[in-house]
């Protein structure tokens, strides 16, 4: 029996989920099942009453309703990501990875305020949202050179990675590869990825 995942092709905590299980070789184990989370039907929100996206229904029917938990999940089950290092390197990296989740996180907040009647958008808050998207980005243009290209990567570039492919899918006008140069040069190698093009968004 496979595992099931309840994704949308749009978002990128279900990319990222989507990306490491084919970086672990598990892309085989798991049927996708497409899911409207704003539309989601009950027999989803008896699964996940959160209604979001992504949830894992693993092969003994254990629900996993959030993408941390779904890839600390998966690496337990395939191999094909670098493990991150202890000590004082490992916690470098894990700030990295969380500054790339928060991008994700106010992109995405700023995606769903565009979804709200007009009458009642924030564009104060929008802009506070996108203000830090770039401050985050500049962070992570100063280390770039501490992200992996090579023939395995680790959780942190996958999030990386998915963060920035979700800034062009939803925030073009950002321009995030205006003044950071080595963060665009790492990305354009990392985009190729067979992960990353099968798991490519829709364009509209």
């Amino acid at each position: 029996m496979k595992m099931k995942l309840y994704c949308s092709s749009t978002s990128p905590y279900a990319r990222k989920v989507r990306v490491v299980a084919h970086e672990l070789g598990l892309s085989n184990l798991i049927e996708e099942v497409p899911t409207d989370p704003y539309n989601a039907a009950d027999t989803y929100l008896s699964i996940n009453p959160l209604s979001k996206v992504p949830t894992l229904v693993t092969d003994t029917g254990q629900v996993l309703p959030d993408s941390t938990l779904i890839v600390e999940y998966l690496q337990t089950r395939g191999r094909g990501l670098t493990s991150l290092p202890r000590g004082a390197a490992r916690w470098a990296i894990l700030r990295r990875q969380w500054l790339a989740e928060g991008i994700i996180d106010l992109a995405v907040s700023c995606q769903l305020e565009k979804r709200r009647p007009a009458e009642l958008q924030s564009s104060t808050l929008s802009e506070r949202h996108l203000a830090s998207v770039l401050r985050a980005l500049d962070a992570l243009e100063a280390e770039a050179g501490e992200l992996l290209s090579t023939e395995t990567v680790r959780t942190v570039e996958v999030t990386v990675g998915v963060a920035l492919g979700y800034l062009d899918l939803r925030q073009p006008q950002l321009q995030w590869r205006k003044g950071r140069e080595r963060l665009a040069h790492w990305y354009l190698s990392f985009a190729l990825r067979p992960s990353m093009q099968s798991t490519q968004p829709p364009s509209s």
